[in-house]
Formats: C-alpha cells, structure tokens, sequence
C-alpha cells in the first residue's frame, strides 16, 4: 500500500466515524426500525434464527439478513433496547460503502486523488448519512449491491475466479437484505452502463466464471426462502402476494419522484447539478465520465420505473452521484484558480457564499434557542456560533487572499462544513425533544425504562400497534377470550367492563413515549372465590 492510499485511508475512516456516528442516538427509531429490532429481539430471546417473527407472528415480509446482524449486536453488548447501539450495524455498513467506492475508483481511474474525493463526498452527502443512522433493509441491500459492483469489475478486469465468487457471495446477502432490489436498482445499471461504453470483449473472456458466479448467489439466495416455502407453503405465497400488491398499491409516486434528488445531497446540491454540465461536456472524450453519466442517468430511470417510491429507495442515485461529484471535486482541487473558466470561477464564488448564508443562518438559529427560547446553554450556543463565525472568517480570507488554490479549500471546507453541521445541528433537535418530554416526565414513566426492563407477566391488548410492542419491550397478546386469560396478567389499554367482574387491578402504570404517546398498563390478579 503506497503512503498516500494509507493517509487517504485513515482520513477517511476519522471523518466516516464522525460522520456516521455523531447522531445515532438523537432520533426514536421509525416504524421500519422497530420492526427490524422487534424481530432480533424475539429471535434472539426465542433462540429462533432462521424463522423469524414479529410480536409472535410470522415475519417473511423481508429477508432476515439485517435482522441476523442487529441480532448479533443484541447479543454482544446484551441489548435489546438502546436504539443507538442497535443502529451500529446499519452504521458500519455506511463505512463500509466509503472504503468500497474508493477502492471501486482506485481501481477504474488509477487515481488516488479521485477516489479520495469521491469518498470524501459520500461521507459527507445528507441522505447517505441519513439512511447509515437507520437500522432499516436499504442499506444493506445497496452497499453489498456495490460491493459486488466493484468485485465484478475486478473479476473482469482480472480475470480471476476469486472475484466472481466474492460477486456472488454479496449478491446473496443484497438479496438475503431486501430482495432483488439491489442488482435492479444499482448493479443492473452498472452493467448496461460498462457494456455501452467499453463493449463485451472482458465479458466473452470470463463468461465460465459469470455462469459460475450466477449459479452460486441463486444457490445461497434461495436456501431461505425455498426452506420457508417447504415449512409454511400457504402462508409465505401469501405474503409473496400481499408484497407484491404493496409494491403496485402503496406510495406511489410520479415517475419524476427522484428529480429532485439534488437537494437530498446536502452542501453538495450545486455540484451535482454541475456535475451533469461537466460530464456532457466531456461525454465524447472521457471514457469515465462517459460511463459514470449512462450509470448515473440509468439507475435514476430504473428507480423511477417503479410504482413504489420513498426517498431512501432512492439510495443508489447517492452512490452513484458520490462517484460523479468527487470526479468534479478532483477538477476543481487539481487546476489553479487562472486555469479554471470564468463560469467555473463564478461557481466556487457561489459555492463560498453558500456556506457563509448557511453558516450565518445557523448561528442566529442557535442565538434564538439559547437566548430567546433558551432551550440550549449559553455556553454550548457560544462554542456553536464561534465555530461558524470562524468558518465565516476562513472563507472570506480565502476569496481575498488565497484564489490560487480557492477551488480545493472550497471542496475541503464543504465537507468538512456538512460534518459540523450534521453532528451540531443535531443538539437543536435533541434539547427540543428532551424540553418537550420534560414537562410531562415529572408525571409520567419513561417508555425507555419499559422497554429495558419489560414485565414478566404477559401482556394483552384489544388495541395496539407496532409501537406499543417496541416500547413495551416484548411480545403483546392480542385479547381475545377471558377464558384463555392467566390468574395474573396485564392490560396494555383500557381494561374491557367483562373482566372487572373478575379481576382486580392490582397496579396501574403510565408510560410516556417519545411521540408524547401515553402507555397505560393495568396490573390484574383473578378474584379469589
């Protein structure tokens, strides 16, 4: 390994963990979340790895891949409640996509300092944060979609059987994640987008080992589903159908949903509209832009191509557009600013102003909440707002004194601005949460204290959601005759009128969750007769 891979490497790894790690704990964890933790939980505690549930029911929805590995972090740190460290998995995995898309560069480019930037700018792209802080089955589904991505290409280029195995082997994990989205939505493209712009000539060479590789993922792939078939054929086509008619029946969206991708990409929304300017222009001359453009262009028409649409499903096209950026970044870094067009030096003057908007908005923001609203300490705002003036201050002095390098201290301080502002802003967001919760915590319980700690006894409820079970820290029975009930039990709810001829209510707790929800449990022992 040369020195500057080795310096590129532990930059990144510093700025990914910061990245990636700073706010996994501000967030309650989202519908999608708490049914991958309801589903480790009750695989781990029933000692059930292979057929999962939810709250007791069968769970076939979605591959258990992402689910084994939030198991296997319950199981190290014996947690089944903190939501922070259950995320760690999902963190780890947007690591990985750093180190993976710059090896995947390296390797296509021959150029370390392309594939730093691109690198650099995934790390610090809003939506790529976003969906690595949340445990759900996208990102695991496309990070080893491109981990395959860049094993195939090595095979290809290579020739070597070792990567077509490597290939097949994060295919059957991207599909044991979310089904076949993955290849659809990212290695599809990949491939559509190398054949038109390098031909097949590597493909008729090592087209055994592809033919291997195929019948290796579909082999791996299949040995859940098939042995879930074979145990429970009635109820998995069933939900095979119920999935698909949610695919064709739920949020839909235009096809034009993901145009607007550019504002997901957080302080990289200029550069990546001028990335599409860039690399038309080079279209005919550049054989790597020429390729990125087709891929770039591709994966956006296939996502769009689908009925159901959500912003995280549109995980690829941040991929995709990292690599496309850090390619504009290496321009921008490598050229003086006397080299650069005056429509190119205009954009960096723009790109600056950006920030120092951005920066100066963000430091009344943070005067507000701590003196007007005061929901922040004066100490904790000050250290903010000295932190963006100084940002202020260090873009300024560079568009006076320092344009010979202007571009390159403006791609730096764009990422490293989009770092601050993702682990800083994140405090506004927590404090207003923890004032909120505070006024009504001197009444109530906390949900977290239930869900660490769940009662022993059974719990039973007519009403309840998917919520209720996370927070209540086990499985919840649903109410159905008082002839099945215990001696001993709980009521999650309002007690039905028929069991107070019977049953006393021992104890009473409320528990407040984060959403301000309120849990009511009602401790009943059977009347003595």
């Amino acid at each position: 390994m040369k020195k500057k891979e080795f310096k590129h490497l532990i930059i990144l790894f510093f700025l990914s963990v910061i990245s990636f790690f700073s706010n996994i704990w501000v967030r309650e964890a989202d519908l999608m979340e708490q049914r991958n933790f309801i589903t480790a939980r009750e695989m781990i505690k029933n000692k059930s790895y292979f057929v999962t549930t939810l709250n007791g029911n069968l769970r076939f929805e979605k591959p258990p891949f992402p689910t084994w590995i939030t198991g296997i972090v319950m199981k190290i740190f014996n947690n089944f409640s903190d939501e922070w460290i259950l995320r760690i998995p999902s963190v780890l995995t947007g690591i990985l996509l750093i180190f993976l898309i710059y090896y995947f560069v390296k390797y296509f480019t021959k150029n370390l300092n392309i594939a730093f930037f691109s690198s650099f700018v995934s790390l610090s792209m809003f939506m790529l944060i976003k969906i690595s802080n949340e445990n759900t089955w996208d990102i695991y589904t496309y990070v080893f979609s491109f981990a395959s991505v860049l094993t195939f290409y090595r095979g290809l280029t290579s020739e070597k059987i070792k990567y077509f195995i490597f290939t097949s082997i994060f295919h059957s994990i991207s599909i044991m994640s979310k089904g076949p989205v993955g290849i659809y939505g990212l290695f599809i493209p990949f491939l559509i987008a190398y054949i038109y712009t390098f031909g097949i000539e590597k493909f008729k060479k090592t087209w055994k080992y592809i033919l291997l590789m195929l019948f290796i993922e579909i082999f791996l792939s299949s040995i859940w589903p098939i042995a879930m078939y074979i145990k429970y054929p009635k109820y998995f086509i069933e939900i095979l159908s119920k999935e698909e008619n949610t695919w064709n029946t739920k949020h839909t969206k235009s096809f034009f949903f993901y145009l607007d991708y550019f504002i997901y990409t957080g302080i990289w929304i200029f550069f990546s509209i001028v990335t599409w300017i860039k690399n038309s222009k080079n279209y005919t001359t550049n054989k790597y832009n020429k390729f990125l453009l087709i891929w770039n262009f591709l994966v956006v028409l296939f996502l769009s191509l689908i009925q159901m649409k959500k912003k995280r499903y549109g995980l690829p096209i941040y991929i995709v557009s990292s690599l496309n950026i850090g390619l504009l970044c290496n321009y921008y870094s490598s050229n003086l600013w006397n080299k650069l067009k005056n429509w190119e030096q205009k954009f960096i003057y723009f790109q600056n102003g950006f920030i120092i908007f951005i920066a100066f908005a963000l430091s009344i923001l943070f005067f507000i909440e701590s003196v007007v609203k005061k929901k922040l300490s004066i100490i904790y705002s000050n250290i903010s707002i000295f932190i963006y003036l100084i940002i202020i201050l260090l873009v300024i002095f560079n568009l006076k004194k320092k344009k010979k390098y202007l571009g390159k201290f403006t791609i730096f301080i764009s990422g490293i601005f989009m770092l601050i502002v993702n682990s800083n802003a994140n405090w506004i967001i927590d404090k207003n949460f923890i004032n909120k919760e505070k006024v009504i915590t001197e009444t109530y319980l906390n949900s977290k204290s239930l869900r660490k700690n769940p009662p022993t006894l059974d719990i039973y409820s007519e009403n309840y959601d998917i919520h209720d079970v996370w927070d209540a820290g086990k499985e919840i029975k649903t109410l159905y005759s008082e002839n099945l009930l215990p001696n001993n039990f709980i009521i999650l709810g309002n007690v039905p009128s028929n069991l107070k001829q019977n049953y006393i209510i021992a104890k009473n707790e409320v528990y407040l969750e984060k959403s301000g929800k309120l849990l009511n449990l009602y401790y009943l022992n059977k009347k003595e007769r």
